[in-house]
């Protein structure tokens, strides 16, 4: 966890009465301190595990890094650019920003691969440069003031330095709402923001100015198909290289499905030793996968822990929502990480990999499948669709999981919303009326549906350049990865480093100039390129499944069937809670759980969003 205080006005008593009363605090946790800079090593257990970063000071005592994370292939840093350093150090990799500072400047961001959040206070220039990797995986945060400038790992530690009140920020909780996770910078707290990946942020001269520092680029390039598979597996191979480069025990978490398995085919290729693989099995009817897990296991000669996920783990989420910084909310990716996370702390795992990421790089999620139907259907004039549509809307919900009335009935409300947002038309789960219909009077004010879309219509623009496959995955990549990435949150306190191969800067750039029609062939040959890449290297039962589920787990007929899961979640969303709050109509909740009970509806989304921002407040503003 890296954390502190800088004055960026001394001038001003707010400002310099806090960093005072800071310095004379024992609980602040100083590591280290000047007239106008504090670092801070408070360690938030829940949300960081035992994880100390403690700061390197140059040896003139003019440049100070704060570093957390890991920078992938350090000796081929050392050994490229001459640089006076050990192969490993007990600083992490802070020694390495700081000797690629002192030989590129802020221009050093350009020479980096890893997951990292670091800040640089450079005494002579008097700035300070906050900074975070391509992707977000390390958190980062900040909170700006006339006077003073405050940045952490967690929300947790920007409150503690400011000692400010906590002021829920409603057009954040309202995107939750209806993303299931917050779009955009601006955090539920009000005045903090999230540094955006692959920028950084200077403060010189007391002014601040946020600068990216890193972009894809989607302009395909082509190439033969079989040079192609030689060049990408060759560039998967170095990727999952660097990602076990000098760690002990590691481990996967294996789903059974290409990007996983993919992970584990490759990662057996680098060590030497058997790894161990971790899925979560669901018993549940049409939602069990775990069988091509244990293929995959066998396959790989990996020592595989199967976790059972039932009904009654879902209690355990309101321990779960103590890592998170912001509610987000999927019971798949919530609990089954958590599960997973606790089975590989208990095996002394130290590093997992996953395969998150391949879904953006080989378009393999179906809402790029939709996308492509969607395309040809919004060139048909809406009054000969429209009856259609509003017929598909009333279809009844299904305690399947792959059913064609529930696919219908999802397609035709989504359909509704702009084309304009891209693939995040699939991904809403309120349309205007409705969440106004749902706001109470303390929210309001904050559902205005334009604004709410306003992020990621403004993303979208700036891609009108490539073809709309790559506008979608150019759009994912500043959106909803974040919320992929947000899993890293609940391992932390595991004191387990989890990282993604499929993030890899330079896999991600060679795969973005890859043609859209080597990525889904025809109409629906999803992930074509990589199928045929891994053909050498994977079984052929795995690469050419057809039932991939993902995190999918039947939530929809828990809250129908169980009584513990209806039970707990009602006792979050109760006429009683809600009215206290004053966010949400009591009436409205009342008519969404009586629909869902009665399968006129699936709102199991819905109220599950609900309960967790409900659980994250009882713990982190209660």
């Amino acid at each position: 966890m890296i954390s502190g205080f800088f004055l960026t006005n001394g001038q001003n008593s707010k400002g310099v009465n806090r960093f005072k009363e800071l310095r004379n605090t024992p609980s602040t946790h100083i590591v280290y301190t000047d007239d106008n800079l504090i670092l801070s090593n408070t360690v938030d257990r829940d949300a960081l595990g035992d994880k100390i970063c403690n700061p390197l000071v140059s040896e003139n005592k003019k440049l100070i890094v704060h570093f957390s994370g890991t920078i992938y292939n350090r000796k081929e840093y050392i050994q490229k650019y001459d640089l006076p350093l050990k192969p490993d150090s007990s600083s992490g990799d802070a020694d390495l920003i700081l000797a690629l500072y002192l030989t590129f400047g802020e221009n050093l961001l350009t020479h980096l691969d890893g997951t990292f959040s670091f800040l640089i206070y450079d005494k002579n220039e008097e700035k300070l440069l906050l900074c975070r990797d391509h992707f977000g995986v390390e958190p980062l945060y900040y909170f700006e003031a006339p006077d003073f400038f405050v940045f952490s790992s967690t929300i947790a530690g920007i409150l503690r330095l400011t000692g400010q009140s906590k002021n829920l920020h409603h057009p954040a909780l309202a995107k939750i709402l209806l993303f299931n996770y917050n779009v955009g910078f601006d955090t539920l707290v009000e005045g903090i923001k999230r540094l955006p990946p692959a920028h950084f942020l200077k403060i010189h001269g007391g002014q601040p100015l946020l600068k990216r520092y890193w972009s894809i680029d989607f302009t395909p390039v082509s190439r033969p198909e079989e040079t192609v598979c030689q060049e990408l597996l060759q560039h998967l191979r170095r990727a999952v290289g660097s990602c076990l480069s000098g760690t002990d025990q590691s481990g996967v978490f294996l789903s059974g499905g290409m990007d996983s398995s993919t992970m584990l085919a490759l990662s057996a290729e680098h060590e030497p030793t058997s790894l161990d693989t971790f899925s979560y099995r669901c018993k549940a009817a049409s939602f069990d996968e775990s069988q091509y897990a244990r293929q995959m296991a066998e396959f790989a000669g990996s020592h595989h822990h199967e976790s059972e996920y039932s009904s009654n783990d879902v209690l355990l989420m309101p321990e779960v929502v103590k890592a998170m910084n912001e509610p987000f909310s999927d019971v798949g990716i919530n609990i089954a990480t958590y599960l997973l996370g606790r089975e590989a702390a208990a095996t002394g795992t130290g590093l997992i990999l996953t395969g998150d990421g391949g879904d953006e790089l080989f378009a393999g999620h179906p809402v790029y499948e939709a996308d492509k139907i969607a395309r040809y259907i919004d060139t048909i004039p809406r009054f000969l669709l429209g009856p259609l549509f509003s017929l598909f809307r009333q279809l009844p919900d299904s305690d399947q999981k792959k059913n064609l009335s529930v696919k219908l009935k999802r397609f035709s409300e989504s359909m509704s919303y702009p084309r304009e947002l891209l693939s995040h038309r699939w991904r809403i789960y309120y349309d205007a009326a409705s969440l106004l219909q749902l706001a109470g009077e303390n929210l309001t004010d904050a559902v205005n549906w334009n604004n709410l879309l306003e992020d990621i219509l403004l993303i979208n623009e700036k891609t009108s350049s490539f073809d709309p496959l790559a506008r979608s995955l150019a759009s994912d990549y500043q959106t909803v990865v974040d919320f992929y990435l947000r899993r890293n949150d609940l391992i932390r306190r595991f004191n387990i480093d989890i990282r993604y191969p499929m993030f890899d800067r330079k896999l991600v750039e060679y795969c973005a100039s890859l043609p859209s029609s080597l990525k889904i062939k025809g109409w629906f040959d999803t992930k074509y390129i990589f199928k045929k890449t891994m053909e050498p290297v994977l079984p052929h039962s795995i690469i050419y499944r057809k039932d991939k589920l993902g995190h999918s787990i039947p939530l929809k007929n828990w809250i129908r069937d169980d009584n513990r899961v209806r039970e707990m979640i009602l006792d979050h969303v109760s006429g009683e809670t809600i009215s206290r709050r004053g966010l949400f109509k009591t009436s409205t909740i009342a008519e969404m759980t009586n629909d869902h009970l009665r399968k006129k509806s699936n709102h199991s989304h819905r109220l599950w969003t609900l309960a967790v921002m409900e659980m994250w407040l009882r713990h982190h503003f209660d």
